[in-house]
């Protein structure tokens, strides 16, 4: 919006007719290309002067607060029956440059209107007769925005922008969305996607008839498929069948016999090794005994020594803590020392550069202020030398002006024509080319087929060989499948068993563990003053505040960080904490610091109130678990709203956020930012322990009963632990058989289907193809009418051609004309014209940039002398806080150096024992690698004990399914050869095949050749009928199924297109809502000095669902919505959003009726010096009262009335105030009002 240059159009005048208030004709203006404010008494007829340009602009009579066009014509005293009222706007394009512009040559056109007795009205362009629909085109092409109209505010309307509804509930309606919408331009598509998804509604259903139609077809053609087979030679292919079959199953018989004596081999083989790995096996349990005794003898003095060693480690550890505590102290202590040394030398340096400047900043003012003077009086020179010249060329001017208006409407016409025809030619060519190719598709269709065809028959031959190998596969897995389930069933549960009793056992054995570690962790502080709450001497202690609360492990090292008040000892009042102080002081354990609990009730109320954090993250306090809720309050005194970050970066946008109640955030890591926005962590490893761990709330403990629940426990837990291991190796080699035959049957299952249905589809994929053949050869073939057409578009063609070039010789003579005119216009006037109109605006340009460097000099003086002082305040303050740091800085250093003698006694204490320990664990290592060994052993002898034990019991199944299988094939085999006798020729003996007949077979040929057979018996059928039934039902399903691929295609086009419409109008708002919001922002914060305003989302998937609301944030209070705004609040979110548009998307001028009615003295300054300063790239025409407003126009229009009608004047308000001074500006724009030419 603070751009400058560029080419725009602006209003120069408005010439009035006796409309409404105006008798006769006055001129109002001109007006100032940047800024300019309409002023007069109230009832003077300012508004008029917006209504006449709405009546140009095509506004009905209601729209300008009367019923009907007559009215709009002037009434009064003296001005009683006029007929007609005529308004005229006129118009020019400039180019700006700077505080000046230049015209753009022939670019000034006017639009008239004129309203007559008998209700009826006429428009004018540049005097020729016109209509509502070209004026309004005409003016939207050169920027204003007509639909929207966001150029124009009327009284009262600057308010009601800002109140629209996120949503309309209505098309009739107005919304903050649809307003939106129309500017960034995405309301186009609101039409188009309604009526896409209508269509893809429509064709859904056409479509779903149509699939029901094929899917109804293809049932009734695959019911004739068995049907179509010659039924011939049925019982000589039933003889061969049963005969084939025979055979086979005695190959079945010999085959399994062979397989039955390798089996019963392999079992006497297993059986020998199994008894010797037994004998092995009970050798090497002797050995394990002995070596578990010397691991455990060793194991003990090795813990003996690393408890030691804990110990020392431990003291040592107390040492560390303190060190990091006095470092983090020094490096903090260190920081703010050489923060308050920057501070004291920025500050000097500063003082002296502001004084400096102060200094330069008032003798440079009135230098300026003479010289703005000087170049006044140089203006009015200029300027009446100007209008001499101009006054002189007028005629000649407006002469060829006209001249070429005419001959441009002259031109229109044959413009159009050569549109038309060549739309006609190129739609021509086109369809041409299209058929053209049609003959090429069709012959690539045609070698596809066949190639097709061919490799169809071949892959249905293949698959067919494929699934009856399958198929005897699948009955052998299927029974390795149930005897392995059956195995793992009675495993799992066992272990499930196993298991759950584990997690009970281990869950109570890690609670009894953490619940004695936490008891002897405890300080002698703690224990003391405990020891005297069993006795009864301090009955009201609860103890350590850390030990009363748990939290997850997740969160131990920032609830350590930012509860320092963990380490204090909860009382119940303060008698209690009194007395305990009083305990520690005679028994000399040390001291701690007491929280009493009745002081802390106050927050209370505070503590329950529903919140929610910033980015979902939590509250630390809401983490904590309390056994005793009435222990609440004294956690959230040690943790108040701190609350948990992932990361430094999540816990900076937090704490520097608006909320205030959210200043204090630490992360998992322990950084730590306080309320004053100091911020703490990096440095040591982050301390922890402050609170216990764990699920549930803390409980009271007592010691010596929870240790013999522990012992007790891991007794029970050892005891679980070694039937658990054996039954999950029983489970482990269950679920391997499990895994190994469902893996093979499902392969199996799923392939056999998969092959079947591959070798079908192939099959007719060959019929089908092979039958398109004859239609595809026919397509090759050009047809006749298609011939005829090619030729006669290759007519239209020529015939378009010899068309375009008549006419461009037609018009030629008109072209030559126009330029001939167009040059006679640029050359009136001659050089001195365009001399004298730079030297005027360079002058003016040059007082302007003088008055503003003055008023910014003198202003500059004042504010750099008031930062002087305080710059010096603030040096004197960090020199004071400087010296307290160095001797903070001191005392650290000379802590830490005590502190690090008593560390080196313990060092010296630790060494001693890890040598002793390292000793001890190389001792251990050896006798344990020693006993690991043996037990590898014997688990080595075990699993080859069960491998053995498995596959003996795998050969005894194997010998047993042998068994059986040759008992069936046996019997089956008789039926076979049966059944061979009976459709044999009567006295036929059927005798099984010998040994050497036998020899001739292989299994594998005649599994194929049964499932020939029996598949060709199946498919005879003596209906001949069928075959002729099945073509028919063929053909008719390809016609369905052609249907359905065209509406198939249709939908997928349209979803396609209203997907994508739907996306681009997403992406398009989206990319210019941002672009208004961030402007927005950016505006209401400069023009409210401070606040904040924001446009949002209702639902942030889908902004056209809910809509978008509006909130401001005026400076120094919270966020509200706009209806909860106070008058001038939302004028001024109302003009920010205004002002956003107009960056987004510039419109030439704005007109604005008293938008300042409703802002206090100063708000209206800061919109007025906004427009002033900042709005450089449209023209501003503003009706206002307040003399903080239009006194900074660059031109005041006098609006007053003389015998009930309305006259005008102007004044160039900056000019008059340089010569007669600033003291007296209002009464020289009284005297300086002059009529309007």
């Amino acid at each position: 919006m603070d751009s400058t240059g560029g080419h725009r159009l602006i209003i120069t005048d408005l010439v009035l007719e006796n409309f409404k208030s105006y008798a006769g004709e006055q001129r109002v203006g001109p007006f100032h290309q940047r800024f300019s404010s309409v002023i007069g008494p109230n009832g003077s007829g300012k508004s008029n002067v917006i209504d006449a340009m709405l009546f140009v602009f095509g506004k009905r009579a209601k729209q300008l607060r009367l019923s009907k066009v007559s009215e709009l014509i002037h009434k009064s005293t003296h001005h009683r029956n006029l007929d007609t009222a005529r308004v005229t706007v006129n118009f020019q394009e400039i180019n700006d440059l700077g505080e000046q512009y230049t015209v753009v040559p022939d670019s000034g056109f006017s639009v008239t209107r004129t309203a007559h007795r008998n209700n009826t009205s006429n428009y004018y362009i540049n005097q020729r007769r016109s209509n509502f629909g070209e004026v309004t085109e005409m003016l939207k092409g050169k920027g204003i925005d007509l639909d929207n109209n966001r150029f124009l505010i009327l009284q009262g309307e600057v308010e009601q922008i800002s109140m629209m509804k996120p949503k309309a509930q209505t098309p009739h309606d107005s919304s903050l969305l649809g307003y939106l919408e129309d500017i960034i331009g995405t309301q186009s598509y609101v039409a188009p996607i309604e009526e896409s998804a209508k269509r893809l509604e429509e064709i859904g259903d056409r479509r779903a008839v149509l699939l029901g139609r094929a899917r109804a077809t293809q049932r009734e053609r695959d019911a004739l498929e068995g049907a179509k087979a010659a039924a011939e030679a049925y019982r000589d292919k039933e003889s061969q069948c049963y005969d084939a079959n025979a055979t086979l199953l005695q190959l079945f018989i010999r085959d399994g016999m062979r397989n039955l004596d390798t089996a019963q081999k392999m079992l006497g083989e297993l059986d020998v090794k199994l008894q010797h790995e037994q004998t092995k096996l009970k050798d090497y349990m002797a050995n394990v005994g002995a070596a578990e005794q010397r691991h455990a003898e060793e194991q003990g003095a090795h813990d003996s020594v690393a408890k030691e060693l804990d110990k020392a480690k431990g003291e040592f550890s107390k040492f560390e803590q303190r060190d990091v505590k006095i470092r983090e102290d020094l490096k903090h202590l260190k920081t703010k020392r050489r923060k308050f040394q920057d501070v004291g030398a920025k500050a000097k340096i500063k003082a002296q550069e502001l004084e400096s400047a102060a200094t330069d900043a008032d003798a440079a003012a009135p230098l300026l202020r003479q010289k703005g003077e000087e170049l006044s009086a140089q203006l009015l020179t200029h300027e009446k030398a100007l209008e001499e010249v101009q006054e002189g060329v007028k005629e000649e001017v407006e002469g060829h002006t006209r001249a070429l208006q005419g001959v441009q409407g002259d031109l229109a016409p044959w413009k159009a024509k050569v549109a038309d025809v060549q739309a006609r030619h190129d739609l021509a060519a086109a369809e041409h080319g299209l058929l053209a190719t049609k003959q090429k598709d069709a012959l690539l269709r045609l070698q596809e087929a066949k190639s097709g065809a061919e490799d169809a028959k071949q892959a249905a031959q293949a698959k067919e060989q494929e699934v009856h190998g399958m198929e005897a596969q699948l009955v052998t897995c299927s029974k390795e499948l149930a005897e392995a389930r059956t195995e793992t069933g009675q495993a799992e549960a066992a272990m499930q068993g196993l298991e759950a009793r584990q997690r009970e056992v281990r869950g109570r054995l890690n609670q009894k563990r953490a619940e004695l570690e936490a008891q002897a962790s405890q300080g002698a502080v703690v224990k003391a003053l405990m020891a005297a709450k069993t006795s009864g001497q301090l009955p009201g202690i609860y103890g350590r505040l850390g030990d009363l609360g748990a939290i997850d492990a997740k969160y131990d090292v920032a609830v350590s960080t930012a509860g320092g008040a963990l380490n204090m000892i909860l009382v119940e009042d303060t008698a209690t904490a009194q007395k305990g102080v009083d305990l520690l002081r005679n028994s000399g354990v040390g001291v701690a610091t007491f929280l009493i609990l009745e002081k802390q009730m106050k927050f209370a109320a505070e503590m329950n109130q529903q919140c929610s954090p910033p980015e979902g993250v939590p509250r630390l306090f809401d983490l904590v678990r309390v056994s005793d809720p009435k222990l609440q309050p004294a956690f959230f005194y040690a943790l108040r709203n701190t609350v948990v970050a992932q990361d430094l970066d999540q816990a900076s946008r937090i704490a520097y956020g608006s909320d205030a109640r959210w200043k204090r955030v630490v992360t998992l890591k322990g950084e730590i930012i306080n309320e004053s926005g100091t911020m703490t962590g990096g440095g040591a490893q982050p301390r922890g322990g402050r609170m216990r761990l764990g699920s549930s709330a803390p409980r009271p403990l007592d010691t010596e009963a929870a240790a013999a629940d522990l012992a007790k426990e891991e007794q029970t837990a050892q005891g679980i632990s070694q039937e658990l291991q054996l039954a999950r190796e029983r489970l482990s080699g269950a679920r391997a058989a499990v895994k190994a035959a469902e893996k093979a049957v499902n392969q199996l299952e799923r392939g056999i289907p998969c092959a079947r249905l591959q070798a079908q589809a192939h099959s007719d994929s060959a019929r089908d193809l092979s039958s398109r053949l004859d239609s595809l050869q026919a397509a090759t073939q050009v047809a006749a009418e298609d011939v005829q057409r090619m030729k006669a578009l290759e007519k239209d063609m020529q015939v378009a051609t010899r068309d375009l070039e008549a006419l461009r010789s037609s018009m030629a003579q008109l072209q030559r004309k126009a330029e001939e005119l167009q040059k006679a216009v640029d050359e009136a006037g001659g050089p001195k014209l365009k001399r004298l109109r730079s030297l005027v605006s360079e002058t003016q340009q040059a007082i302007t940039e003088a008055e503003n460097e003055a008023t910014r000099k003198e202003v500059q003086a004042k504010t750099a002398r008031k930062a002087a002082q305080k710059t010096v305040a603030d040096e004197s303050k960090a020199a004071t806080q400087l010296a307290g740091v160095v001797e903070d800085i001191a005392a650290r250093e000379a802590e830490m150096k005590a502190m690090e003698n008593s560390a080196l006694k313990v060092m010296d204490r630790v060494q001693a024992r890890e040598k002793e320990l390292a000793a001890k664990a190389t001792t251990l290592e050896t006798i344990s690698e020693e006993f690991e060994r043996v037990q590898k052993e014997v688990g080595i002898i075990r699993q080859v004990e069960v491998d053995l034990q498995f596959a003996i019991r795998e050969q005894q199944d194997m010998t047993k399914a042998e068994q059986d299988k040759i008992k069936g094939w046996g019997k089956r085999a008789a039926e076979a050869r049966s059944r061979l006798a009976a459709v044999s020729p009567a006295g036929t003996v059927v005798e099984p095949k010998t040994d050497e007949q036998l020899e001739e077979h292989t299994i594998s040929d005649l599994r194929d050749r049964v499932c020939v057979l029996e598949e060709e018996l199946k498919a005879m059928d003596p209906d001949m009928g069928a075959i002729e039934a099945a073509a028919r039902k063929d053909a008719e399903y390809a016609t369905r199924l052609a249907e359905l691929d065209a509406a198939s295609a249709e939908r997928d086009q349209v979803r396609r297109t209203h997907d994508d419409m739907r996306k681009r109008r997403l992406n398009e708002f989206m990319s210019g809502f941002n672009s208004i919001s961030l402007k927005l922002k950016e505006m209401y914060q400069m023009i409210t000095l401070g606040g904040d305003a924001e446009l949002e989302l209702v639902d942030s998937l889908d902004p056209f669902t809910e809509g978008i609301v509006f909130s401001v944030r005026p400076p120094k209070k919270s966020w509200k919505n706009i209806s909860n705004l106070s008058g001038g609040e939302k004028t001024l979110a109302s003009l920010a959003l205004v002002f956003a548009l107009h960056h987004y998307k510039p419109t030439p001028l704005y007109v604005m009726d008293e938008i300042d009615a409703a802002l206090d003295f100063r708000n209206v300054s800061i919109v007025a010096h906004y427009i002033k300063e900042r709005t450089k790239n449209a023209q501003f025409i503003i009706i206002s009262l307040r003399n903080n407003m239009f006194e900074l126009a660059e031109r005041l229009i006098g609006i007053y009335k003389v015998d009930n009608a309305s006259k005008s004047a102007k004044i160039n308000p900056g000019q008059h105030l340089k010569q007669a001074g600033t003291t007296q500006s209002m009464m020289l724009t009284q005297q300086a009002l002059i009529p309007a030419k």
